[in-house]
């Protein structure tokens, strides 16, 4: 008997090589991945629209530039002094009350508004720009942003003041 082979015309059996092709499918996430930027952060953009003409309880533009806040500091890094705007200030205590009386002009006084008479403004609106000394200590610093942010009265609520607190720049 002669020896019998099948021969088929164009039934080649062809297969994918599955491991090749994970391979590269695997290099170009790893290229994907190690070439990604992430994009930045945007800011916060505080659009200030124009002041219509026929209202008057808006703030001006002018009024809406941050307020600073100067802390000075000595050779040790204590708190030497304190300036709201141009006035001078003795304490973290007045430094509230005069914020306070910023934020609220034509309302009642701090103390009356810590006993809880009258209700205090919230203005978020309004920016406060700490410059401090450069050898100030950090815990004055942090004292000066929960004395401008808000309090508690004298019946345990939270009042807030200001929430925007940016630093200054620092000096040469």
């Amino acid at each position: 008997m002669a020896n019998k082979r099948e021969i088929r015309v164009g039934a080649t059996e062809t297969k994918l090589q599955m491991t090749s092709m994970i391979d590269v499918v695997f290099l170009l996430l790893a290229f994907f991945v190690v070439t990604y930027k992430t994009p930045e952060i945007e800011g916060d953009f505080n659009i200030r629209m124009p002041v219509d003409a026929q209202s008057t309880s808006q703030p001006s533009l002018d009024d809406l530039s941050p307020v600073t806040i100067k802390l000075s500091a000595d050779a040790n890094g204590n708190l030497s002094g304190i300036r709201f705007g141009e006035q001078k200030v003795a304490d973290m205590k007045a430094l509230r009350a005069a914020v306070y009386q910023y934020v609220n002009q034509n309302s009642t006084t701090f103390q009356d508004a810590y006993n809880g008479l009258g209700t205090p403004e919230f203005r978020d609106d309004l920016e406060i720009e700490l410059d401090c000394d450069r050898q100030l200590h950090y815990r004055y610093a942090m004292e000066a942003i929960t004395a401008v942010t808000g309090y508690l009265n004298s019946n345990d609520q939270i009042v807030k003041m200001v929430e925007k607190v940016k630093f200054a720049p620092p000096r040469g």
